[in-house]
């Protein structure tokens, strides 16, 4: 699937010179030197779009026993590995890309600048998951992009956020069939702070698996999550490049 997707890609790029590209795109393309990925988040529960997150303590017995029967089943996912694969399917989908390149992880976390950077406050409390290494670097702190930039010679910094739900694709209230939906915010500025780039990609996996009463295939749903974050992550390489 990832060679598909590849060749896909090759094939749109073609069009570069076809293509309108706004200012803000043209910015991110001109200059090749790396982009720190500083942050990269995503909400804890995977809760079912449009409804409230299906509490443990209410499951019945018989759900239960089901349950019990086969490990991979299960009635409530959280992206706690998730964003593991997130962070590593976004890294390599843009890398392979060649259009910009994102910075060694190690020069980044290694960085004086990075390790005393503010936190983003405002979001601490909510209940997000990030990859082990991480930071919740606050993105309005225009010091830490001076500061990177002044230590590492990296000149742009990236945040991106994930928001991962469950949607019913066919069938009747949780029973049928249901697919991965998510929205994955890119979010890039300079060393002062300014915004050069700041766009939301909503994606629905491709394919689906079975949902009986609540109950699927929790090892399947992060499949279909792994199929639409590589999508996510193509739609904005395809929106650099204005196709």
């Amino acid at each position: 699937m990832k060679k598909i997707g590849f060749v896909l890609l090759a094939a749109a790029l073609a069009y570069l010179g076809t293509s309108c590209v706004s200012p803000g795109r043209a910015e991110l393309l001109s200059d090749t030197s790396p982009i720190a990925l500083v942050s990269i988040t995503s909400n804890w529960d995977i809760n079912w779009k449009g409804e409230e997150a299906v509490n443990p303590n209410f499951i019945g017995a018989g759900t239960r026993r089901t349950l019990r029967a086969d490990p991979d089943l299960t009635v409530v996912s959280n992206a706690e590995e998730l964003i593991i694969a997130a962070e590593r399917i976004f890294r390599e989908t843009v890398g392979w890309s060649g259009l910009i390149y994102i910075a060694e992880q190690e020069t980044v976390f290694n960085s004086r600048a990075y390790q005393e950077a503010p936190i983003n406050r405002r979001r601490t409390a909510q209940d997000i998951v990030m990859p082990s290494g991480y930071r919740l670097i606050d993105p309005r702190d225009r010091n830490f992009p001076q500061a990177l930039a002044a230590e590492t010679g990296i000149l742009r910094s990236m945040f991106v956020d994930f928001t991962f739900t469950k949607i019913m694709r066919s069938g009747f209230s949780r029973t049928g069939n249901c697919g991965a939906d998510l929205d994955m915010r890119v979010f890039i500025q300079d060393t002062g702070g300014r915004t050069i780039f700041n766009r939301t990609f909503s994606v629905v996996s491709r394919n689906t698996i079975s949902v009986s009463g609540g109950i699927y295939s929790r090892s399947g749903l992060m499949a279909l999550f792994e199929e639409a974050i590589a999508d996510a992550a193509y739609e904005f390489l395809y929106h650099l490049e204005g196709l």
